[in-house]
C-alpha cells in the first residue's frame, strides 16, 4: 500500500511580515484656505467667523449697520455674494461649507433689511433716506453735518451748508412727484431752518458761540 502522506510536499511556511499601515493623519487633507480677495477687500472664514479685512462681520454689522450708507452695504453684499460662489466652487469640506452658508445667509439678510428700510426716492439726482430719524442726502448725514458745522464753524463748512440747503430745497420743491413727501416734509423744513439760522450768524459770532469740547 502506498503512503501518500509521505509523498506530499507542503509549501514552505513564509514568515509573517508586518507591513506598516499609514495613520489616519497621513491620509487627512491639509486645511483649505478660505482667503478671498476682491476690489481691495479680503474675506476669510476662520473659527466660525466671516472676516472682512480681518474684522468680524457680525460684530461690524451690529455696531455700524445704521451708521454707514446704503451704498457701502450694497458693495459689501456684492462682495459676499461673490465670496459665496467662490467658496462653493473651491472648498471641499461639507460641514464647514454648511456652517459658512448659514452664517452668510444671516449676514446678507441683515444687510438686505437695512437696504429695504431706506427711502428709495431720487430728486434731480439726489437720493435721500431716513435712518433712525436722521436724514441722509446722497449718503451724507445732514443732522450730523449740521452739528459738526456748529462745533467747528469755518468758511468751508458754511459753503457746504449752503449746498445742503439747496438740496433740501430741491427735495421740498418736488413734492408733487414724491409719494412719501408728507413723511419727510417736517424733517426737511426743520433741517433747512437750522441751516438758515447757522448761516445767518456772522462767521466770527459763530466761532464765539460754537460749543466747546471738554478738555
Amino acid at each position: 500500500m502506498v503512503d501518500f502522506n509521505n509523498n506530499i510536499k507542503l509549501p514552505p511556511v513564509l514568515p509573517q511580515v508586518s507591513v506598516p499601515q499609514p495613520s489616519i493623519e497621513e491620509h487627512a487633507l491639509p486645511p483649505q484656505s478660505w482667503l478671498f480677495s476682491m476690489d481691495g477687500s479680503t474675506l476669510d472664514f476662520m473659527a466660525g467667523r466671516i472676516l472682512m479685512n480681518k474684522q468680524d462681520l457680525v460684530k461690524m454689522i451690529a455696531e455700524n449697520l445704521s451708521h454707514l450708507s446704503p451704498s457701502y452695504w450694497s458693495d459689501v453684499s456684492r462682495k459676499l455674494e461673490a465670496y459665496r460662489r467662490w467658496a462653493m466652487d473651491n472648498i471641499k469640506d461639507p460641514e464647514q461649507l454648511a456652517l459658512f452658508a448659514a452664517m452668510l445667509h444671516g449676514i446678507l439678510t441683515k444687510i438686505s433689511g437695512r437696504l429695504k428700510r431706506k427711502f428709495d426716492e431720487t430728486v434731480d439726482g439726489i437720493a435721500f433716506y431716513i435712518e433712525e430719524g436722521q436724514l441722509l442726502l446722497n449718503g451724507i448725514n445732514v443732522h450730523a453735518f449740521i452739528e459738526m458745522a456748529k462745533r467747528h464753524p469755518t468758511q468751508k463748512a458754511r459753503i457746504f451748508l449752503k449746498g445742503l440747503r439747496t438740496r433740501l430745497g430741491l427735495v421740498l420743491g418736488n413734492r408733487g412727484g414724491n409719494t412719501r413727501y408728507d413723511r419727510i416734509r417736517n424733517l426737511v423744513l426743520d433741517l433747512s431752518q437750522q441751516i438758515d439760522e447757522e448761516l445767518a450768524k456772522p462767521l466770527q459770532e459763530a466761532l464765539l458761540s460754537s460749543p466747546k469740547l471738554p478738555g
